[in-house]
C-alpha cells in the first residue's frame, strides 16, 4: 500500500507559520474583523484602535463568545491589542491591502485600445489591453518582442502586471504608465536583491537562447531578443523578465550618461511623453561577448557618445566604458 501524499503546505518555504495564517483566515467572522479593523485605520493618525465592544458591534455579531474566541485568534498576529481596543498589525494590514489591491474593481478588462505610442520596431500605432491582472502592449501590425501563448501571443511589446485597483478612474495612457513605473519599481528592488512583495532575496539570471532565430520571434525562445534577464524570489515566487537593457540603464554611470544628454531615466515616468523618449533616444544593443559563462555586453548611444556595460550570468556588472564622439 502505498504512503498517503504529504500536503503541499507541508513544502511552503515559510513553514507552520504559513499554514496557521492561511487557517487564520479561513472564517468570515475573522476576515469581518479584519476588514473593520481596515475601515478604521487612518494612516498617520495618533489612534486607530476599537475598543472591544465598538468592534464587536461593527462586525455584527450578537454572540460575546464567539467573537472573542475568534479575535484572540487573530491577536498577536493579524491584530494587535492594547490598552484601549485593537488594530491591525503590519501583517494584518499587508493582507487586507492585498485584498483591496486585487479587487479593488470588479473584474476589470480593457479591450484593445490605442495609446498615442508608435512601435519601435516599425513604426506603426499600439495599443494595450487589460485581462486577468496584466496589461499588454502591442503592435497593431509586426511580431512584437515577445509572445506566451494565448490571445495575446502576436505583436507583443510588453506585458506588466497590474492589480485591478490600478485601473480606477485612469485613463488607457495612464494605465500603461502606470504599469510601466510599476513594473521597474518591482524590477529595481529586485536587482538589489530585494523582493518587493515580501522582501525575501533575489534571484537573478541571464538566459540566452541556444538556437536562436533572428528573423522575428523566435521559435524556440519566443522572443525577438536572443537574451533576456529573469529576477524571482526564493520566498514568496514573485518575478519579473526584462530586457538586458532595462538591467544596464539601472547601473549609475548609464542614468548619468543619459542625464549629461537631457535624459532622466528615473524621474518622470509617469507619463507616455517620457516613456517614448526613453525608448526613442536610449535604445540599447546587445552583443555576447562569451557563451559559458553567458555575457553580454550592453551599449546605449546618445549624440555620438556611447556607454557598453558587460555583465555577468547573474546580472552583475563587470565593466563599464565610455567613449565620447
Amino acid at each position: 500500500m502505498s504512503e498517503q501524499a504529504k500536503s503541499p503546505l507541508e513544502d511552503l518555504t515559510a513553514g507552520d507559520l504559513a499554514i496557521d495564517a492561511f487557517e487564520l483566515l479561513a472564517n468570515e467572522t475573522r476576515l469581518a474583523i479584519l476588514v473593520t479593523l481596515w475601515d478604521s485605520y487612518r494612516p498617520f493618525a495618533e489612534d486607530t484602535t476599537l475598543p472591544f465592544s465598538e468592534l464587536r458591534e461593527r462586525v455584527g455579531t450578537t454572540d460575546s463568545g464567539q467573537f472573542n474566541y475568534h479575535l484572540d485568534r487573530l491577536t498577536d498576529h493579524f491584530v494587535d491589542a492594547t490598552d484601549d481596543g485593537y488594530r491591525l498589525s503590519d501583517a494584518g494590514l499587508t493582507v487586507v491591502r492585498s485584498v483591496i489591491a486585487g479587487t479593488g474593481l470588479e473584474e476589470p478588462t480593457l479591450e484593445p485600445t490605442a495609446v498615442d505610442m508608435n512601435c519601435k520596431l516599425c513604426g506603426s500605432p499600439v495599443e494595450i489591453a487589460y485581462e486577468d491582472g496584466w496589461v499588454y502592449v502591442f503592435c497593431t501590425e509586426c511580431e512584437g518582442l515577445w509572445t506566451d501563448g494565448g490571445d495575446h501571443a502576436r505583436g507583443q511589446l510588453g506585458r506588466f502586471s497590474l492589480p485591478p485597483a490600478a485601473l480606477a478612474d485612469r485613463t488607457p495612457e495612464e494605465i500603461y504608465a502606470a504599469a510601466w513605473l510599476t513594473t521597474f519599481q518591482k524590477l529595481y528592488s529586485m536587482i538589489e536583491g530585494v523582493c518587493p512583495t515580501c522582501s525575501g532575496p533575489i534571484e537573478c539570471s541571464m538566459v540566452v537562447c541556444e538556437n536562436h532565430d533572428d528573423d522575428g520571434i523566435c521559435g524556440n525562445c519566443g522572443r525577438n531578443t536572443r537574451g533576456a534577464a529573469q529576477l524571482s524570489c526564493d520566498i514568496c515566487k514573485e518575478w519579473v523578465q526584462s530586457p538586458l537593457g532595462s538591467i544596464a540603464k539601472y547601473h549609475p554611470a548609464v542614468v548619468g550618461f543619459c542625464y549629461r544628454h537631457g535624459l532622466e531615466l528615473q524621474y518622470g515616468v509617469d507619463g507616455l511623453a517620457q516613456i517614448g523618449r526613453r525608448l526613442d533616444e536610449a535604445g540599447s544593443d546587445v552583443t555576447f561577448v562569451s557563451e559559458t559563462p553567458p555575457r553580454a555586453d550592453v551599449t546605449t548611444e546618445m549624440d555620438g557618445d556611447e556607454i557598453r556595460v558587460r555583465l555577468a550570468e547573474d546580472l552583475t556588472v563587470l565593466d563599464v566604458t565610455e567613449r565620447t564622439a
